[in-house]
């Protein structure tokens, strides 16, 4: 954080100039001593101080409906009189609790504060008053057995629970010599790969390759970027536009013409010197992409790489009838790498898998409609955003309401294990390619899920198969220091994602995501082995070790090179995108 003081360097410090005023520490016997305020006070630099706001704070919850409203619903703030605090309870407050230091952290009126109790006592009342609080305002209905059941299922024990037993357990213990033995994020050096003029297009993505090639994406535009061994990409000097097929059209397939005209031609006519896609998959070796745009959700355009064109504009359609498609992901982790035809495709509520061959087997390079070829329509409510596949085909998705879905490989058409959120959407998830890992992210956290667990008669389980329900392990948030979230002016994260290994016999080893103009590192194998003092929202375990980078741009896109790249397996370099800039960290 450079000069910035940290939440543990400055409250621990103010931990020990209490020492003589707090010890000996009052136990539940010993309601004696007082609560104190402190306020963190940014400069115009980006360091900033505590400062002692109250010597005798006095927080207290209240219900801003309790004289006003007959229906007999609630809506609680949280008041400290002592320092001008008067906030709604809600997941704004991106508060922490430290129940080892007895203080929180959290977020008031564009201020961070912090409260530091006089003793365990004190600090678990307030933190369960909190949970308490939270869970009405965002459901409702009062934080029991009986509503967390009904809301959590299976997760009733984890998600907003009064009982932290296991909340501060390592969510694994049999590999604790993997995160000593990991290079670490700090260590990684930085250099610029390549600049753009301030006039070009500006940088929008990036879509990395496991072979030669990766490519930047510019708005109609790609340049082509070579792998450098050792960590790092270059640029090849060389760039594409893709445009429609030859004569601008597509030929309509019998089934469409008996329903409402081509989708695909009207996208293919539409576009004369090239357009801008929303998402790009590399197929066929990386010879080739799939695409989609945002004008129209209804088609697929393939293209030829080398050649630097639309080969076909197909149709998405069941049973004759076009269906909008809003995202696309690789059938398994090393599909992009493979001569594989299949792939998978999301909207709101439908999960389904496709195919550029037809039936028998010919890949199609005339336009007509996708071959579907499983899936399932979900009538209403299920509100998909995202997706991501690990080695074997797992698929897991994300949605509007933070709940995760982990399908197996086999058939799309029934989550074996559904996982509750916390409310927040799901903007990006990612799963290791062993599939024991699920990442994924909202705006104000990232959420990590482990899916293999014991089962009933002590065997061996993957969410992924059988249903997981609340044996797992508890899922863990990572998220910024609250003062850091100041130096990042509240930005969200964005695009959440492991390390990039595509074979067994290796381990993920780092996580990176995008924040604002920030890059933030953790080491992946030191947050699972490594047990937390600090919960979160939704009383789940909160890790902040990490590392943030700054960049003088924001961060469009952010990925991991391919672990092949990489001469020592405990390391990993990534590329960082910025709107005129890409940079290489290794």
């Amino acid at each position: 954080m450079g000069a910035n003081q940290s939440t543990e360097e400055v409250l621990d410090a103010v931990n020990q100039a209490d020492v003589d005023k707090l010890a000996p520490t009052p136990g539940p016997g010993k309601e004696g001593g007082a609560t104190k305020l402190y306020k963190y006070i940014a400069t115009p630099s980006g360091d900033g101080n505590w400062e002692l706001a109250s010597s005798n704070a006095k927080p207290r919850f209240y219900d801003a409906l309790e004289d006003s409203n007959a229906s007999g619903k609630k809506d609680f703030f949280l008041e400290i009189e002592q320092g001008d605090v008067d906030v709604h309870v809600d997941a704004e407050l991106n508060y922490v609790l430290d129940v080892k230091q007895r203080r929180i952290t959290f977020h008031a009126n564009g201020t961070i504060y912090a409260l530091r109790f006089p003793h365990d006592t004190a600090c678990r009342a307030f933190g369960e008053q909190l949970n308490d609080a939270l869970f009405y305002n965002q459901y409702g209905v009062e934080n029991d057995d009986d509503s967390r059941a009904k809301l959590f299922e299976d997760n009733a024990g984890t998600l907003f629970s009064k009982n932290t037993d296991r909340m501060f357990e390592p969510m694994e213990t049999d590999d604790t010599d993997e995160a000593g033995a990991a290079a670490t994020p700090e260590k990684m050096t930085e250099r610029r790969a390549k600049d753009t003029e301030k006039d070009e297009d500006d940088i929008n993505g990036i879509i990395m390759g496991a072979g030669d090639n990766n490519y930047l994406m510019r708005g109609r535009r790609f340049d082509v970027l070579r792998n450098v061994d050792g960590g790092g990409v270059e640029d090849k000097g060389v760039s594409f536009t893709l445009t429609p097929m030859a004569g601008g059209g597509a030929t309509p397939s019998l089934s469409t013409r008996k329903t409402r005209g081509t989708a695909a031609a009207a996208e293919a006519n539409a576009f004369g010197a090239g357009f801008t896609p929303s998402k790009v998959l590399l197929t066929h070796g990386e010879r080739r992409m799939n695409l989609l745009t945002p004008d129209n959700r209804h088609v697929l355009h393939h293209a030829d790489i080398e050649a630097g064109k639309i080969v076909s504009t197909f149709s998405f359609q069941k049973d004759t009838v076009d269906i909008p498609i809003v995202e696309i992901a690789s059938d398994y982790k090393a599909a992009q790498m493979e001569e594989h035809s299949q792939f998978l495709g999301l909207d709101q509520n439908r999960l389904c898998r496709w195919d550029i061959r037809d039936r028998r087997g010919v890949v199609q390079e005339t336009p007509v409609a996708l071959d579907y070829v499983a899936g399932k329509d979900y009538s209403r409510g299920t509100n998909f955003t995202c997706m991501a596949t690990s080695g074997d085909g797992f698929v897991a998705v994300g949605a509007k309401d933070g709940r995760i879905r982990l399908y197996n490989s086999k058939t799309l058409t029934q989550a074996k294990t559904s996982i509750p959120g916390l409310g927040a959407p799901i903007t990006a998830i990612d799963v290791t390619y062993d599939g024991k890992w699920v990442l994924a992210t909202t705006d104000h956290y990232l959420m990590l899920v482990k899916t293999t667990y014991v089962d009933d008669k002590g065997r061996a389980s993957n969410g992924f198969e059988s249903r997981m329900g609340g044996r797992g392990a508890v899922p863990r948030l990572l998220r910024l220091k609250p003062e850091d979230g100041i130096r990042t002016q509240g930005a969200k994260f964005a695009k959440g994602k492991f390390t990039w290994i595509t074979e067994g016999g290796q381990s993920e080893r780092w996580v990176v995501a995008g924040c604002g103009r920030f890059s933030v590192t953790w080491n992946f194998a030191k947050i699972r082995t490594a047990g937390t003092e600090s919960i979160g929202y939704g009383g789940l375990p909160t890790s902040m070790d990490y590392v943030l980078r700054s960049k003088e741009e924001e961060v469009v896109d952010v990925a991991f090179m391919h672990q092949k790249y990489m001469r020592d397996v405990d390391q990993a370099a990534m590329v960082v995108a910025t709107p005129h800039s890409l940079f290489n960290l290794a």
